[in-house]
């Protein structure tokens, strides 16, 4: 039993098992990892800039491919649920639990794109990989990583393919209030899905292969940091550096290659720590991953009130002040909840919601649905 960065633990195997009663640890690195991906794509929210500092983009590479893991985690890691075709079987359970969880995430972006903010929001394309990854989430670990290196690779082309087939003056013109227009940007907008599918395939290709290997670990932080070492320098030599947000190849490879290496550095360092200063130093990163979605909407929200009271144009001053007081205001929130409550507000909502009966399933005992359901310890 594992879980996932919303909250949820899903089953790993078992016929008459659906909703554990009892939470598995989590992996406090990943959750690290997911803080610092939610500090850095709220600095690119709100701190001044060009788009193209080191934030941008990167931190929400990071948390796409931390997407991938957890999909990963939430269908058994390196030891997936067994094959059966029979109805209600462990995997079709798994896979009737993500589906639902990625409808939730899709209509909770959608929703917070009305807000209207200057933010690209992520949660609804995130929902759209996760539907997209349902067919793959039980394929070979070496053919997931064939696949995200196919999309790093051909990705980039399909997007350009496609922009160009649906813009004003193409074959297919697609105006912003036709509504094909929403899923079509799933497809070729800010976080177009042939290219960051990539960043989740490895994802899941990592969880399968056993995030928590030692082995594992290693070959993500040299093979990571080799790859985005290669890939930064050899655009720069070019001529050609490497930019937020343009869903090169280059960019995919390279950005890819620096998440996984980040997540293997913080797996291992943070599941390392062993005193209690060491510990007590990460806790508010890890408190505030182990909650990204109601971390993430709360910042949106918040953001959103801001401007309705506060239009833009805002001073270089009042960016930053807004960054360290989101930012502060989110570790010490998350903190303080993790010390009552194992999961946040939306992160225990959408595991009831998804995780309490896909689909009425046999139980381990009669009272079995009635533990674990709320956010307590």
């Amino acid at each position: 039993m594992s879980h996932d960065d919303i909250g949820g633990a899903v089953l790993r195997g078992g016929p008459a098992v659906v909703v554990p009663t009892r939470r598995a640890p989590r992996i406090p690195g990943l959750d690290a990892a997911r803080g610092l991906a939610i500090l850095g794509m709220l600095a690119a929210h709100t701190l001044p800039g060009d788009g193209d500092a080191f934030y941008d983009g990167r931190s929400s590479i990071l948390f796409a491919t931390l997407a991938g893991v957890s999909l990963g985690l939430m269908s058994g890691g390196d030891h997936p649920a067994p094959l059966d075709r029979a109805p209600g079987s462990p995997r079709s359970r798994i896979r009737l639990s993500i589906a639902i969880r990625a409808l939730l995430l899709i209509a909770l972006g959608l929703s917070l794109w009305l807000l209207g903010t200057n933010i690209a929001i992520i949660l609804d394309s995130y929902g759209f990989f996760f539907l997209v990854c349902i067919p793959l989430l039980f394929t070979n670990r070496w053919v997931l990583a064939a696949l995200a290196l196919l999309c790093a690779l051909v990705g980039p082309i399909v997007v350009g393919a496609l922009t160009a087939a649906t813009s004003a003056t193409g074959p297919l013109p697609v105006t912003p209030d036709n509504p094909v227009s929403v899923p079509l940007s799933w497809l070729d907008a800010y976080y177009p899905a042939p290219v960051w599918l990539a960043y989740v395939l490895a994802g899941l290709a990592i969880a399968r292969f056993g995030v928590t290997r030692p082995a594992v670990q290693r070959i993500m932080i040299i093979g990571g940091t080799v790859v985005a070492a290669l890939g930064y320098g050899v655009s720069a030599a070019i001529g050609d550096p490497v930019r937020a947000h343009t869903d090169t190849t280059m960019e995919a490879i390279s950005s890819g290659g620096l998440a996984i290496a980040v997540i293997g550095v913080l797996v291992i360092g943070v599941g390392a720590l062993t005193s209690r200063w060491g510990r007590t130093l990460v806790r508010p990163l890890v408190a505030a991953g182990s909650m990204p979605l109601t971390i993430y909407t709360a910042q949106v929200l918040v953001i959103a009130l801001i401007a309705a009271a506060h239009p833009e144009p805002y001073d270089d001053a009042f960016e930053w002040t807004l960054f360290v007081c989101l930012a502060v205001g989110s570790l010490v929130f998350a903190t303080a909840w993790s010390a009552r409550f194992s999961q946040g507000p939306l992160e225990w909502l959408f595991a009831r919601l998804t995780l309490r009966r896909p689909w009425r399933t046999p139980r381990s005992g009669p009272r079995a649905a009635q533990r674990g359901t709320t956010p307590t310890r």
